[in-house]
This record gives structure tokens, sequence and C-alpha cells, in this order.
């Protein structure tokens, strides 16, 4: 329905007002419709207008604010079969509005379920991955530049590693633990890898004397040691260990109290000045646990002590740390990936008082996969969750706004929140170095706080971790609008690397974060650069060539990587020649290290593009994700290169590793094979009763004992509602909107200021609500969305409909409320019976019957039929084995309601 047909529908009364129903005031409607999440106590969950277009394994906070997605995969074995070329990341933009803030690219080896933290320069060095869904793990690992948005292979580790933990140590070395091996055994070392070696990157391993689970949950402790939880993911040891980099050796450490598997685990705010370092462990198990437990680290003969339970159990969680020092624990399950309504509702630990408090109920369920993250503006994201069949997963994202966020009228704060104005330096900063912040505020500064950006997958956060500056027990010095801080004293409580600086007022509300780097002392300030000069740009050879390599750069190392190639890294100015012997796309870089220690953060690199020897080709499909709405098609361009001569027929099939869920088609490729290169057309169908979904496509193309694949996916979202009308009432507005495809409810949103920000304050699943309690001679301001929630890999939110105004006048007729429950149904040929509600306004002197054809029909302006008052009608003017949908409306002396719900009916 268009916005004009909606205010035509209504001129012939001549009491217009646009629909109704019955009266709500705000608290109730909320109370009735929405999650009973109270803004100022719980926080808010609300979902994105776009969904995530690869399945978020690992989700990471980049030094830009962007998050990288690492996904390899996507647990989908098809991607990872002999052939596939369909291994996956994509970076975000959380100030996107719509799906283009997503970024997908392809990458050259399996990351599914890697480890990931970050180097002291921000880039973020990806542990391990999937060789095969055997599974065995794999022994690469790779840097990724947010800088240039590339990944960069760096020297291999000694043992494969599938679901190892990264862990940064207290000098900015990161160090690997556990993670299955190249023939499936869990490793039992651990390699610490070093920007400053050059060569071989990787220190050799040392061992841990015990069997580690997987994930295991570390924590680098005051003084440079690490601790292990003695949980993972998969299981628990009997006993928590210390580990000590400078020695490699192992201190056995407390008794666990129970198995935490795929629980969380959290190092407690660091505060000065004794920064004591305190672990916290929440749920796992299956079924999984409420429980938590707390340990300090600081004193002689530590052990767990009971924390308080969380609201219900929880495995596959994630816990979160906020600006203001409180832990979300947010997602889960009772048991191990079955969703369940209590989990929904997050828990929100305060360490202070060593409570649990509500944090409000989000929309979907967040279980195997799904990751959660704290962001610059302080909110949370959370996504992903794929406990169904492989090859598919929730592509549905939400933000938590934390309660700090709003004011005691539950509105939005804006204006009134800190602000960082300035900060002295735009460079790393040394430990222990005082430095000023500028900043605007209505209230006192009670605390500032470091926060490590987090680096999330399977239930653990391998980085995050809150460092105070001053706060309560160490109060913040502030002149005038300037704060007088210092660096933390060394590496063990910050590791070095980038961080959010977060400003908190007096009345808990957080600043957004700036980013501060804190670097090693013994490092100059100022990094050295490199520069490749052979060979001069990007190159294409034939499998078994040789390339000549070097640099016109003076540093005092050189540390080459030469993916694919023999050798595979070198330390010389001027390696020379290095050899391609296996085709492929590598990206080869020179890391020039000074003598300081320090390393360029953005080292240069060159592809380099080695062609089989025999004939081949290569596949590529684009876009990199489609999103549609039930009903739609979506189209992809799959491309063949030919590469060495190659001349043959590519046949071109499409399928995903758990098949097609029902209303999902393919339409097949035009034409259907390419001869010797080329490009082909894929169409992907569904139907209207498709629900929001994410579905990972593999496009496989095969030419006589050559395959080869790609992957894409296939969205499927909601439209937003066409129109939407609010009409003024006396101290009320009546809203109405046409129904969206698919929709299983509706968030309703107001503003006082034009254009936002908006507050849902109501979820209906019909299609107009009053808007109640409200200020006569004030405009106010709406939109809605439409959202689907459904099965554990189902759900979606569309974008607002466009905004519209009104003013609420003393005095103004009422109409009345929409009839209800309308349903229908063909009990004869050519008849269909209606039955409904009556509205339930007194008084009702008609019913307005509005009908359409099922299939892309639309209303009539006025009814159809116009009847005395009733609660049935049949329509007897209707063709045999034809569908048609139907609205009901309630007429009375004030005009006509808004239409009931839709129903829809084939004749027989």
């Amino acid at each position: 329905m268009k916005q004009s047909y909606l205010l035509a529908r209504y001129k012939n009364l001549a009491a217009f007002t646009a629909l109704v129903l019955p009266a709500l005031t705000l608290s109730s409607a909320l109370a009735q419709t929405c999650p009973t999440n109270v803004p100022h106590i719980t926080g808010t969950w609300t979902v994105l207008p776009y969904q995530m277009p690869i399945n978020p394994i690992s989700a990471n906070l980049l030094p830009n604010g962007k998050v990288l997605i690492v996904a390899g995969s996507e647990n989908d074995a098809s991607n990872n079969s002999r052939g596939a070329e369909s291994y996956r990341g994509a970076v975000w933009d959380p100030s996107g509005t719509n799906e283009s803030s997503i970024s997908v690219q392809n990458l050259t080896y399996d990351v599914f379920c890697s480890g990931t933290a970050t180097l002291f320069d921000g880039r973020s060095l990806i542990v391990g991955g999937t060789s095969d869904y055997s599974f065995t793990g794999e022994n690469r690992a790779s840097i990724f530049n947010p800088v240039t948005s590339q990944y960069v292979q760096s020297q291999n580790m000694l043992d494969g590693r599938w679901y190892a933990t990264a862990t940064a140590l207290a000098d900015g070395r990161i160090m690997a633990m556990s993670g299955l091996t190249q023939t499936g055994g869990t490793s039992r070392t651990i390699e610490i890898y070093d920007l400053q070696r050059a060569g071989a990157g990787w220190n050799p391993p040392t061992s841990v004397p015990f069997t580690p689970p997987l994930y295991p949950r570390l924590e680098l402790l005051p003084g440079g040691r690490v601790f292990y939880t003695g949980h993972g993911s998969g299981g628990s040891n009997a006993n928590a260990w210390i580990f000590d980099p400078a020695t490699g050796g192992w201190t056995q450490s407390a008794p666990t109290t129970r198995n935490r598997s795929y629980g969380s685990s959290v190092l407690l705010p660091l505060l000065p000045p004794g920064y004591v370092p305190r672990v916290m462990n929440f749920g796992g198990g299956s079924p999984a646990t409420s429980s938590t437990d707390i340990i300090d680290l600081s004193v002689v003969t530590p052990s767990y002590t009971a924390g308080p339970n969380m609201s219900t159990g929880r495995i596959q969680m994630n816990a979160v740390i906020l600006p203001n020092g409180k832990i979300l624990a947010e997602g889960g399950s009772v048991n191990n990936e079955s969703p369940d309504t209590p989990a929904k509702t997050a828990d929100l630990y305060d360490p202070v008082t060593n409570t649990m408090d509500s944090a409000g109920t989000a929309a979907y369920s967040r279980l195997y996969h799904s990751t959660a993250l704290l962001l610059p503006d302080a909110t949370v994201v959370s996504t992903g969750s794929n406990p169904g069949n492989r090859g598919s997963y929730e592509p549905a994202i939400e933000i938590y706004t934390p309660s700090y966020l709003y004011d005691s009228n539950d509105h939005l704060i804006t204006t009134n929140r800190p602000q960082i104005t300035g900060l002295p330096f735009s460079g790393p900063i040394h430990y222990g170095v005082p430095f000023s912040v500028s900043y605007s505020s209505t209230s006192p500064i009670s605390s500032a706080v470091l926060i490590r950006p987090g680096s999330a997958t399977h239930a653990s956060d391998m980085e995050q971790r809150l460092i105070g500056l001053c706060d309560g027990t160490s109060p913040c010095s502030a002149s005038g609008n300037t704060l007088s801080l210092a660096t933390p004293s060394d590496g063990s409580i910050a590791p070095p690397g980038y961080y959010m600086l977060f400003l908190v007022d007096s009345a808990g509300v957080p600043s957004k974060a700036s980013f501060i780097q804190l670097t090693p002392n013994s490092y100059s300030l100022a990094p050295p650069r490199g520069t490749i000069t052979a060979p001069s740009g990007d190159v294409t050879i034939t499998a078994g060539s040789a390339i000549n390599f070097g640099t016109g750069t003076t540093a005092s190392r050189y540390s080459w990587v030469f993916p694919g190639g023999t050798p595979t890294t070198s330390t010389a100015q001027n390696p020379g020649n290095v050899t391609f012997g296996v085709p492929g796309t590598y990206t080869i870089s020179l890391t020039v290290i000074d003598a300081t220690g320090n390393s360029d953060p953005s080292p240069p690199t060159r592809r380099v593009t080695v062609l089989p020897t025999s004939p081949d080709f290569s596949i590529t499909v684009g876009p990199a994700a489609q999103e549609v709405i039930p009903g739609g098609r979506a189209t992809y361009a799959v491309t063949v290169a030919p590469l060495s001569g190659f001349t043959g027929t590519v046949n071109l099939s499409v399928g995903s590793e758990s098949g097609f869920p029902t209303g999902i088609t393919s339409g097949g490729f035009s034409p259907p094979s390419i001869s010797t290169g080329g490009s082909s057309t894929l169409t992907m169908q569904t139907s209207t009763s498709t629900v929001p979904y994410a579905l990972s496509l593999t496009i496989t193309g095969t030419s006589g004992t050559i395959s080869h694949m790609a992957s894409t996916t296939l969205l499927i979202n909601l439209a937003p509602p066409a129109a939407l009308t609010a009409t003024a009432g006396d101290a009320q507005v009546s809203l109405s909107w046409p129904a969206s495809i698919g929709a299983s409810g509706y968030h309703v949103k107001r503003a006082m200021i034009d254009g936002g920000p908006y507050e849902t304050f109501a979820c209906p699943s019909g299609t107009s609500i009053v808007d109640t309690g409200l200020v006569n001679g004030t405009t106010y301001y709406y939109t809605v969305s439409a959202a689907y929630t459904g099965g554990p890999d189902a759900g979606g939110e569309s974008a607002s409909s466009v905004q519209a105004r009104a003013m609420p006048q003393r005095g103004t007729p009422t109409p009345p409320a929409a009839p209800t429950g309308l349903s229908t149904r063909s009990n004869r040929p050519r008849t269909i019976d209606l039955h409904w509600i009556q509205s339930s306004t007194p008084a009702v002197t008609s019913n307005g019957v509005y009908r359409r054809l099922m299939n892309g029909g639309t209303y009539p302006t006025s009814p159809t039929y116009t009847i005395n008052a009733n609660t049935s009608f049949r329509d007897s003017q209707v063709s045999r084995g034809v569908g048609y949908c139907y609205e009901v409306t309630a007429i009375n002396t004030n005009g006509q309601s808004g239409p009931s719900n839709e129903s829809c009916a084939t004749t027989k």
C-alpha cells in the first residue's frame, strides 16, 4: 500500500481519522507487547535494519572502531572441500546504516575457528584455523592490517591449531595455546609470536604439563604471568594453572569447582593503586549452570569462591566488560545449542556490590558461534549463532544500549554526555607517562578507564580488559575542563597495543571512546617504514618460476615472509630469487625492525599470482551477499576465468551443505555452462512464505576432473512498511501502516525531535497502535519497522518507514478501534466465509470489508462491501480456485477504524 492510497481509503468518511486500537498508556503498551525493558534500569536491545552477510564466527574490534569478522569456511564443510576458493572475512562499520557498511573479502586458506589477538601496532594476528572438517588444525597464521584491509600471511607455527587461544603478553608478544593439531590431537605446547624475531617469527615451542581443553580461558596478570582458569570450550581441568612466559614453566593453582565448558571468563577491572587481579567464571556445562565463581589471585593461596547466580543457566554465552566496570552476561541457553526464552534476558554483574541485575531482554537467542563486543560508543553488539544445520546462521545484528545512556525519563542521553575534545598526542605513548585530556561535561568526571578492544569467539573474549586510570580509590584530578592522567606503569597491567579511553561522569554516563596506543618504553615512538624495491609491483608467473626480491630500506633487521615460496622466509636485505612451485595467489611481506625493536606497523607487500603448468580455471561469484524480501529473487554473477590455456566447458551448480530450506529454490544459471571463460547469472528464488534467514550458497564449477568452488550468501529480510499515517486525537496519536510480507510483528518508535533519535514504545503484531498519555500541543514524530523472530537461525528487522508526525489537540474525536481476530475459510465452492471479533468501541454502526487478490493484488481505497455491524460475512462474488485476502474495519459516527489483521484463503 502507498501513503496516498491510505489517505484516499478513508476520505469517503466524513469524520475521517486514522485507525486506533483500544487505548493503551505507554507503560501498558510496553508491558503487553514489548520485552519488559525499562531503559534507565535494564537498558534496551535494538535490531539493526540490515543483516550480517557472513557467519560471524569471530568478531574483533579494530583500532579504527570497525569490527573484523573472521569466518573462513563459515561452518560449511562444502566451503572447505578440494577446489574450494570460498574462505571469507568481513569488516563492519558500526556507524553504517545499511548492508553497504559491511565489506566482504576472500581469504587464501581456512581460518574457521581460529584465535585472534592484537599486536602492539594495532594489527590482528589470526592464529590457526581448520585444515579440514575431520577436524584437524591449520598451522598457518595471518595478520590483518586495518589500514589497508589486507590479510598478510605470517610465519607458520609448528603445531596446527584449531580452537586455539591467542593472548597478548606484557611485552607485546602473542601466546598461542591449545587447538587441534595437524593429526587431530590437542596441542600441548605454547608457541609465542614475536615481531622482533626476524625470520622465524615464532619462538620454539614449550610444553604444557597437562592436556588443556580447546579455547582455554587465559588472562594476563599484573607481573606478567598468565592465568589459565581451568576451563575452556569442550571441557574443564581439575585445576587452574599459571604460566610464566619468562621461563616457560607452569605452576598448579586452585582446584576448579565444576565443569564450565563453553562458559565465559572475565578479568575483573584492574583498578589503581593495587590493580588486584580477580577472575570471574560465568555459566558453562550442559545442562548449563547459572552459577559464577571468582578467584582473587593476589592472595597467597587463591581459591574459587561462589559469586551471585545469573538469572538462568548459560552455555555458549558471552560476557562483556562495560566502561562502568560492570559485566554484561548475555546469550546462551540451558541445553547446548537449544534456544530457550530465559537466556534472551541478559544479566549485569556489579563487581563493587557483588550483585547480579537484569540487563533487559534481547530479540534473539545467541548460541554456538555467537559473539558480543563493546563498541567505542559504549554500546554492545551481539551477533551470530548457528546451532542448526551447517550452512545457515542467525543474521540479525542487535545492539545493547546500557541503562547508563538513558535518563530517568527513559530518553536516550545525547547532549548531556561527557565528550573527549582533545589529547596532547596523536601517535603512540609510553608507559608511566603523565598526559592530559580535554573534555566537556555537564557533570564532574568520576572515572577514566582504558578498555582493550575485544576479540570474541566461542564464548571467550581473548582480549578485553579494563584498567582504571582514576576512580573512587584514586580520585580524578581535574582543572577546568582538563583531566590529568598517567598511562599504566607497565605492560603486564595493560599489554602494548590500542585501548579505548572512556571518561565516566558522576551520573555514571560514559563518553564515546578515543583510541590511544601504548607502546613498550624501549621502543622508539616513530616506527620504521620499509619499501620493497624488487619486484616493483605485483607479479604473475607460472609455477616453478622464480622472482627476485629486495629492498633499498636500511634497517637493523629484515623479516621477509614468502608464503608458497622457497625459501619461506629470509632475514636478508636482498633475499634474491624465490621459487614458487604451487599455483595460487600469495601476498609477500617485508617487515623492517629498527635498533630499538620497533617494527613497521604497515609492512609493504607484493601479490604473486602463480599459474598452473596445465590448463585450469578459476571461479568467482559476486556480490558477496544479496538481500531480498520474501517473494523476491536475487541474482549473482558467476565468472569463470581460463588459466594456462584452458579451453574446456565448465558446468555450474549451486547448493548449501544442509540443502535449501522451504521457500528457497534455485532458478538456475543462465547460461548453465561456460565454455573457456565468461560469465553466467545465477537466480535464487524465494516465496512469500520464506522467513528472514541467511543461507550460505556454494557455487561449483566442474570441467572433467577439475572442480572449483566459490561462495556467497542469500539474505532474506523484511521490507519496511510502505507508509505510516499518524492522526492526532485528544492527548493521543493513532498510527497505522500497511503490512510487510513475512512480518511477525512491528516496532513502533517515537521521537520528540524531527528525524530522531527514536525510541521504541510498542511492539504490536498488528498494523495499528494508539500512543496515549501525550501532551496536547506537542508535536511527536514516528516511524515503524517490520520484524520477524522464528527458529534458531531465522530473524531480521526492516529499515524504518518514512517518518510521520502529529500534534495532539484537545477535543479531537476518536474513531473506533479496529476489529481483531479475522479468519477466512472457503467452505463451499465460489464462496469465502469471514469471521472476526467486533471492535471493542461501543456504538459501531457498520463494518467495511476490503478484498484483494492474494497474488499481487492491492486493496481498494473504499470498502469492497459495507455491511451492518456484524462479526461474520460470506463473500460469494469470487471465482473458483483463486486466492483472496481480506481486512475488516469498524465504522461509527467518529469515523472508520484502521484495518484488522489480514487473512487469506483460496476458494474451492
